[in-house]
């Protein structure tokens, strides 16, 4: 039973109903009723007979006050004083022209009824009747016809379930932006593009774990970094970009919560969670509110990059006139710097509405355990934090043959592969995208071995060079590609790019990107655990794995 708005309801029709009420009541109560009670009725009210019998038959259908509320006379809603022809086109050229994708105006849908009218012989309608046919119409499926299913989804659809976490790293939301700013080569300051950031988020905190920033599209690799990023101690790699502020999160999540994307989906991913017990939950299929605050983080962060030279900002109309080709002036290195300093000296020590406090302080509490003050305690520290990075880089599975193990048409070899040639099983390779120099091979006692390129005077490519050294072999017409012959393109290739540079911008981002690629000096031909990996070079700050961090991926 519907009724209206008991606060929308005009005092004077209140007040009426209420006086009307006992002397319809009566007649309602009395089954012996006669004409002459109702005439006595309608004289006491001042009404005619007729009013009292509709009075009556509205509250004996229903007894409640508001059925005799004073009613507006006139047509029904729903009632159309138009010709039926008229009335049938309106509905087909409203399916026809304005329900689609085109997303006609309302005053185009006028002015097309008006024509077809015309041409039918029939009395055009005004503007007004075709609008309130329009709108009698449900919304969402008008949305769903101009703007499409999904997108009315989106709109319309409930929002139900939230995310909950208790404690810090109890659940952690990652995900991908383009930023909004156009990089510049580091030798001739020319722009380039613009960067792709990978961002997570402590969800009970909303603190930042870690991010990625690159010039690749996302991939499985700038998830690995991403998370390795997060879980690993952050004092090295503040210390390396001359960034004065605490970053004290680190520490395994135990869940990872995920939008449906390939990256996402990846056998990479998907093994070194399982190997370090962290859970994956991906995000319900149209229920974008479920990543609210992955996007909250990316649109603040957005929001603090729109401030930067070579700015495109979010959209056209805040662009107005300004050229980020001509303004841009920072590398990719300086906005990771310019990042770090936002993330850990700004956005950690802003109030969160939400937290009603600092994400730092909320970290520190959610961390902090004594006699008083529950929470989770310290997160316990990575104990080998190169290999973890491995257990989530990309994952190939190749045999060990006599002549070693082939990846990407290039040939590996260790003295460690002497016991296991033969062997029927493939074995699990795991590789860097930037640096195909050296990949990594799990032997039977669970320990990754690096094998290096068995021709060592091969120099350190990255996947990148080796896909566009495959594409102009292919384009030359050569069917059989073997290794000599992908290193000869690549170095010419180059040779054209250092010639080329300030020429073009692709020029610019191949030459950018090589430099930013990790170079390691050959390497001998046994091969060694991860744990007896090469010392970093005298006076470097960093570790070999967070060494990593600041290097470019290629996928």
């Amino acid at each position: 039973m519907t009724g209206p708005d008991l606060s929308s309801i005009d005092a004077a029709a209140w007040s009426e109903a209420r006086r009307c009420l006992p002397v319809i009541r009566r007649l309602a109560e009395n089954d012996e009723r006669r004409r002459g009670q109702v005439e006595a009725a309608a004289k006491e009210l001042g009404y005619g007979p007729t009013h009292v019998y509709a009075l009556l038959r509205r509250y004996l259908a229903d007894s409640r006050l508001t059925s005799l509320l004073p009613r507006s006379s006139g047509p029904k809603s729903g009632f159309s004083r138009l010709d039926r022809e008229v009335d049938v086109l309106i509905d087909e050229v409203t399916e026809s022209f304005y329900l689609t994708r085109q997303r006609a105006r309302i005053s185009d849908l006028v002015i097309e009824v008006r024509r077809r009218c015309a041409a039918a012989g029939l009395d055009p309608p005004g503007r007004k009747a075709i609008t309130k046919r329009l709108r009698s119409r449900p919304p969402r499926e008008l949305f769903a016809k101009r703007q499409g299913r999904q997108a009315a989804r989106d709109r319309f659809m409930p929002v139900v379930g939230s995310l909950e976490a208790s404690r810090p790293l109890s659940l952690v939301q990652i995900d991908h932006t383009l930023v909004d700013v156009i990089v510049v080569d580091t030798a001739t300051r020319a722009p380039i593009q613009r960067p792709w950031l990978t961002l997570a988020i402590d969800v009970c905190t909303r603190c930042v774990v870690g991010f990625h920033l690159t010039l690749e599209p996302p991939s499985a690799t700038s998830v690995a970094l991403c998370i390795s990023h997060a879980a690993l101690p952050k004092e090295s790699w503040l210390a390396e970009r001359g960034i004065d502020a605490d970053w004290p999160v680190q520490g395994l999540p135990e869940r990872l919560h995920l939008d449906n994307a390939k990256e996402f989906r990846s056998e990479a991913l998907t093994r070194g969670c399982e190997q370090y017990g962290i859970g994956i939950d991906h995000r319900p299929v149209r229920t974008p509110h479920y990543g609210g605050h992955i996007e909250r983080l990316i649109g603040t962060m957005m929001g603090k990059v729109h401030l930067l030279p070579g700015t495109t900002f979010s959209n056209i109309a805040a662009k107005g006139d300004n050229d980020p080709d001509k303004t841009a002036a920072m590398t990719l290195d300086e906005v990771e710097r310019w990042l770090g300093h936002a993330i850990a000296g700004v956005y950690h020590r802003e109030l969160h509405r939400g937290l009603g406090a600092t994400p730092l302080d909320a970290w520190r509490r959610g961390v902090a355990r004594d006699a008083t003050t529950p929470g989770r305690g310290e997160p316990c520290a990575i104990a080998d934090p190169r290999r973890f990075l491995i257990d989530f880089l990309p994952i190939a599975q190749r045999r060990i043959r006599r002549d070693g193990v082939a990846l990407h048409s290039i040939a590996y070899w260790a003295d460690v592969l002497t016991t296991w040639i033969g062997q029927p099983a493939p074995a699990i390779l795991r590789y860097d995208p930037r640096d195909l120099s050296r990949i990594h091979l799990l032997g039977p006692d669970g320990v990754y071995y690096d094998l290096n390129y068995r021709d060592l005077r091969l120099p350190p490519i990255s996947l990148w060079e080796h896909r566009l050294a495959l594409k102009r072999l292919r384009e030359d017409g050569r069917l059989l590609v073997d290794e000599a012959a992908i290193f000869r393109t690549i170095e010419a290739m180059r040779s054209i790019t250092d010639a080329a540079v300030i020429a073009s911008k692709a020029a610019r981002r191949q030459r950018e990107r090589r430099l930013q690629a990790p170079i390691r000096p050959s390497a001998s031909s046994s091969a060694n655990p991860v744990a007896l990996a090469e010392p970093p070079a005298p006076g470097a700050l960093l570790a070999p794995h967070e060494r990593m961090f600041t290097v470019e991926e290629w996928s």
